[in-house]
This record gives C-alpha cells, sequence and structure tokens, in this order.
C-alpha cells in the first residue's frame, strides 16, 4: 500500500505541476485576461485527486505500521511469558523423580498446554522482531521442545517412567536452547 500510494502522490504531483506550467491558452503575443486562463483545470483537478489519494494511502499505511508495532510488542511479550511458563513447568517436573506417570500427564495437560498454544501463535513476533534466521532457530529448538514434552506424555501415559525422565529432560535442554536464542537477539536488537 506504502508504494502505491508513493506512486499516486508523485503522480499526483507532477501531474498538476504540468497542468500549472502547461500553456494551452490564446497564441503568443495575443493579450490574455490572466495566466489562470491558460491552466486546463479538469486535468489539474483529476491530479489534485490522485495526489491526495496517494497521501490517504500513505497516513492508512503509517496508521497500520503503528497499529502492527503494538501488535507485535504484545505478541513478542505473549512468546516471552508463554515460553517461561513451560519452562518452569519443565523444569520442575525434571526436578522430581517420577512416581506416578499420571501426575506427569496430568501436568502437561494443565500446565503445559495453553502456554504451548500462546508461544505458536504470536510466534510471528519473532520474524518482525528479529528476522527470519533467528525464528527459524528459535522454531526449531521450541519444536524440538514441544515434541519431547508429546512424548514424555505418550509415555507417560503407557507407564514408561524412565523414557519420561528422558523425554523430559531433553525438552528442557531444548527450551533452555530456545530462551538463550531469543536472548542473545534481545541483547543485538537493543
Amino acid at each position: 500500500m506504502k508504494i502505491i500510494g508513493q506512486l499516486l502522490m508523485w503522480s499526483g504531483f507532477l501531474g498538476g505541476a504540468f497542468c500549472a506550467v502547461l500553456r494551452t491558452g490564446p497564441p503568443e503575443g495575443a493579450a490574455s485576461e490572466s495566466g489562470w486562463s491558460t491552466i486546463p483545470w479538469p486535468w489539474y483537478l483529476v491530479s489534485v485527486s490522485v495526489g491526495v489519494v496517494g497521501v490517504i494511502l500513505l497516513r492508512l499505511a503509517a496508521a497500520k505500521d503503528k497499529q502492527d508495532d503494538g501488535m507485535t510488542e504484545f505478541e513478542y511479550s505473549t512468546v516471552q511469558r508463554s515460553l517461561e511458563e513451560v519452562s518452569t513447568v519443565v523444569a520442575r517436573m525434571c526436578s522430581q523423580a517420577v512416581s506416578d506417570p499420571r501426575v506427569i500427564v496430568s501436568v502437561i495437560d494443565n500446565e503445559c498446554v495453553e502456554p504451548l498454544a500462546d508461544f505458536a501463535n504470536a510466534r510471528q513476533a519473532l520474524v518482525k522482531r528479529f528476522g527470519m534466521t533467528i525464528y527459524a532457530d528459535v522454531m526449531t529448538e521450541f519444536a524440538s521442545a514441544e515434541r519431547f514434552l508429546n512424548r514424555a506424555w505418550s509415555a507417560a501415559a503407557d507407564g514408561y517412567v524412565d523414557e519420561v525422565e528422558t523425554c523430559l529432560n531433553r525438552a528442557n535442554s531444548h527450551l533452555a536452547s530456545t530462551r538463550q536464542i531469543i536472548g542473545a537477539a534481545d541483547l543485538q536488537a537493543g
């Protein structure tokens, strides 16, 4: 929308300027009542209208960018909060011995599903804030953590305690890597 707005604004400006200097009045040497009579007013008004539409489009684009910046900050705070919540829960599960696998299933269902979904829903803020390379690095680690949490849930549902502990530790490791990548990117950006 910015490009179209710029094109329309400059086309209107240049068209209006051309119309203002165009001499279509009486032949040279003949007396003219005023310089205003030499301006082709219909073309001038069309040019001005095109320029005004361009300015309106530029203002709309600027307002949308400002709104997007606010939304990006909100989404980024959601990413940070969600990552911290999941990391805290997984670290807590890793620090406790798994005596009853049903507890792990319950904890993952009740405490991890929502923050994982929130992170995934707000992940586009990472692209806007850091670019595709950081986004890819973060999502690779985050997706691995999520995958190991799913495996821990399945192993817990089936009663495989050793597999639960292994998967939780790997999920915790991937979440730590995710936090590290985002932290380093924040330092570079700020």
